[in-house]
């Protein structure tokens, strides 16, 4: 992710998180009021008075998807909770919202946002733009998950009125190497490595290189026992609608890059430690999430979501 004014793709996430909001049926796959406000006034006209746009079926796909990631995730987030898990790092966090809409019971979850600098100064601008202050039991942690362009990033828990200007991020204990991998970063803030956690990585994996990968499955690899890791991964394009988004986002500067298909994914990761490895399935987030609902939204052709314990 190259442009300084953060990431276009998870600006283009958003305006389709914000487009099931406001065309799709009731009750909602993800009921998300918070991405409204974080969008321009101009982006959400759009959507409104081009209805039609959205609803193509490159579009709606893709925008069930979407939605699909986030609804399984935070299903799977309620569960680790129910079982004691109290940390949540999500990593290429981009505009979600969970934070600012976490379900009452879950108040006293820690959740970590870690992403570039730059597209992290993007979401606080749009938080500022909107009055949206950063609620509690929250943490960015700046990182680039690409280590070759590992930069000078210190983590900060923003507390208290926004600053007025832009950018400042306090590191919470001076001195040190600045973080040159994931774990650096995660050392360098508040984040306890010495329990399980609830780890996510949602449309991300796919822009980043093999190296890149390897660097975050080693990461959270080597968290606790009980660790729960849920990720969407690049599979190899055989849809023309797959051929068509992957040149608009190559296009905005950010190319997919990587791919797997599940078996050697699952090699992988069991080589690395992995106890255990599952894909949600079409049919199962069929049965789970679409049948008899009245959102609209399509059943995915092929689901690339996965989730993997410690």
């Amino acid at each position: 992710m190259d442009n300084p004014e953060g990431s276009l793709t998870s600006v283009g996430a958003a305006r389709l998180r914000a487009a099931h909001q406001l065309l799709d049926g009731s009750p909602k796959l993800l009921a998300d009021p918070v991405i409204l406000q974080l969008l321009d006034t101009g982006q959400l006209e759009e959507i409104r008075n081009n209805p039609g746009y959205f609803q193509e079926p490159r579009l709606l796909g893709l925008r069930s998807h979407i939605i699909l990631r986030s609804r399984y995730t935070e299903d799977r987030l309620a569960q680790a909770f129910a079982r004691g898990i109290r940390q949540y790092l999500l990593l290429g966090a981009g505009l979600d919202t969970f934070a600012w809409r976490r379900p009452p019971g879950m108040s006293d979850l820690m959740v970590f946002e870690a992403d570039h600098p730059a597209t992290q100064e993007q979401k606080r601008q749009r938080l500022l733009r909107a009055g949206i202050g950063y609620p509690d039991h929250y943490e960015r942690i700046p990182v680039n998950f690409e280590p070759e362009r590992a930069g000078d990033l210190k983590p900060g828990r923003p507390g208290g009125p926004e600053p007025e200007r832009a950018g400042d991020f306090e590191p919470k204990r001076p001195g040190g190497p600045e973080p040159a991998t994931l774990r650096d970063a995660l050392e360098k803030s508040t984040f306890d490595l010495t329990v399980p956690s609830f780890v996510s990585c949602l449309g991300v994996m796919i822009y980043l290189s093999g190296e890149a990968l390897d660097g975050i499955f080693r990461c959270i690899a080597g968290l606790p026992a009980g660790t729960e890791f849920v990720f969407t991964f690049g599979r190899r394009r055989s849809l023309p609608d797959m051929d068509q988004t992957a040149s608009r986002v190559a296009e905005a500067g950010e190319p997919w890059r990587t791919f797997y298909e599940p078996d050697e994914l699952e090699a992988k990761l069991r080589a690395m430690g992995y106890a255990s490895i599952r894909f949600l399935e079409a049919a199962e987030a069929a049965a789970l999430y679409y049948t008899g609902r009245a959102h609209g939204l399509p059943v995915p052709l092929r689901c690339s979501i996965a989730t993997a314990t410690v």
